[in-house]
């Protein structure tokens, strides 16, 4: 039998491995490298440098994703009004 609890434990698993493998990766990769963005230039650590571009890659995705559901939202809205409007034909 599954209860909340349990349901919540299984759907932690994942993120505690996800947490597990950045560590790893962190912890791996500490050699400092220079990093330049439009004007803003400087050194980080190789993992941070790779997390932030990966976490912006994710947030560009998240918006573009976003904006694509509200423009079908959108249109399964319209099409809803516009089949209850119409009236039948005689």
């Amino acid at each position: 039998m599954s209860t909340r609890t349990s349901r919540a434990w299984i759907g932690l698993l994942p993120v505690l491995v996800v947490l597990v493998v950045i560590l790893v990766f962190v912890f791996q990769n500490p050699e400092d490298v220079k990093v330049s963005f439009f004007t803003f230039s400087g050194t980080l650590p190789l993992s941070v440098a790779i997390l932030g571009a990966v976490i912006l890659g994710a947030l560009m995705v998240l918006a573009l994703g976003s904006v694509r559901i509200f423009q079908l939202r959108r249109q399964v809205r319209r099409k809803a009004r516009g089949v209850r409007g119409e009236q039948p034909s005689p």
